[in-house]
């Protein structure tokens, strides 16, 4: 998606069983990165426990290292997330995200 800044970032969303979904991004092409965010958002949410509580402290200092060290809204908000000071990355700071459309693949039967 293009940013309010004109720089572009790769957002990921992933489901996991049970319903919960969680997002990652990237400012580069790196999607690995943005995948890793993405299912450990989805992975805390799943387990019904605050982000920063569901990780362990390796867990979080390797997911320190996929975001951008940037002063974009959302860096920090992953970094807040880490640090266990806010609940969640506001993708509404970039009015851009609302007007995302997700493709809905078929889930594959268990």
């Amino acid at each position: 998606m293009r940013l309010a800044c004109g720089a572009e970032a790769l957002v990921v969303r992933i489901h996991v069983e049970g319903g919960a979904s969680g997002y990652g991004f990237t400012f580069s092409e790196d999607v690995a990165a943005a995948r890793a965010m993405a299912l450990a958002d989805a992975a805390a949410k799943a387990s019904g426990q605050a982000f920063a509580d569901w990780h362990d402290d390796d867990t979080r200092r390797a997911l320190a290292r996929v975001a951008p060290d940037d002063m974009h809204p959302w860096s920090q908000g992953w970094r807040a997330m880490l640090a266990g000071t806010q609940a969640a990355i506001d993708w509404q700071a970039e009015a851009g995200f609302a007007t995302l459309t997700w493709a809905e693949p078929a889930l594959k039967p268990a």
